[in-house]
């Protein structure tokens, strides 16, 4: 059964080829520019910022450690019962080092170079012939994530902030959350930019340099 006519007019056919080609390169466009700059190794600032969260928590769980034994139990309970598991400040403070270590091992210690790695991946799932969009789940998926780890950096956080108020403590709790708010807002903003305008708004916005992750932007 033969296929049915999407463009009757030779007009409607010349712009849909033309949309079709602008998709193709845009998409190369990105590639290339993700080739060109390769997967850099992570700068000075973004060493600090590891170290920053690594001397923020160490300083935090200092003094802690007799307690951590009596907390070991918590590891293994339900998300139902997370907030009760956090009854006082060694507990809340083992949740935040433990969120920490899966932050490291989720995104690394540069939230720019992660959303640049995940923007790739999408533009690759990107059909060639452009008959369909790329694979925004590739996105979606990674900020769901980074949500789920941030809820329960945040539960940790604000039971700090009842105990101690603004310490050293809470601070420790907000340089995590801090850096995961970022990454997400990463992603968010390559999401809403294909879900408005496709690979081509993508492209653009990437050429000025006009994605937050491009501006370095932190929350």
């Amino acid at each position: 059964m033969a296929r049915p006519t999407i463009h009757k007019t030779v007009q409607e056919r010349m712009e849909a080829a033309r949309e079709k080609h602008r998709c193709y390169y845009a998409k190369d466009e990105i590639l290339q520019r993700q080739r060109a700059h390769g997967v850099k190794k992570r700068d000075k600032e973004a060493e600090a910022i590891s170290k920053e969260i690594l001397r923020a928590v160490a300083k935090a769980l200092h003094g802690c450690d007799d307690d951590d034994e009596s907390e070991s139990d918590t590891d293994n309970s339900s998300d139902d019962d997370e907030t009760d598991t956090l009854s006082n400040l060694p507990a809340c403070l083992l949740a935040i080092k433990v969120a920490k270590e899966d932050m490291l091992t989720l995104i690394g210690a540069d939230p720019c170079e992660f959303a640049k790695d995940k923007l790739a991946e999408y533009v690759k799932s990107i059909p060639d012939d452009c008959s369909t969009k790329g694979d925004i789940s590739i996105i979606v998926n990674s900020t769901g994530e980074i949500e789920k780890l941030l809820k329960h950096v945040i539960r940790a956080q604000d039971k700090i902030l009842n105990l101690c108020g603004v310490s050293p403590e809470w601070h420790a709790a907000d340089t995590v959350s801090r850096f995961l708010k970022t990454t997400a807002t990463y992603l968010e903003d390559i999401q809403l930019l294909e879900m408005s305008g496709g690979v081509v708004e993508l492209t653009t916005a990437q050429w000025l340099g006009e994605l937050m992750y491009q501006k370095d932007i932190r929350i």
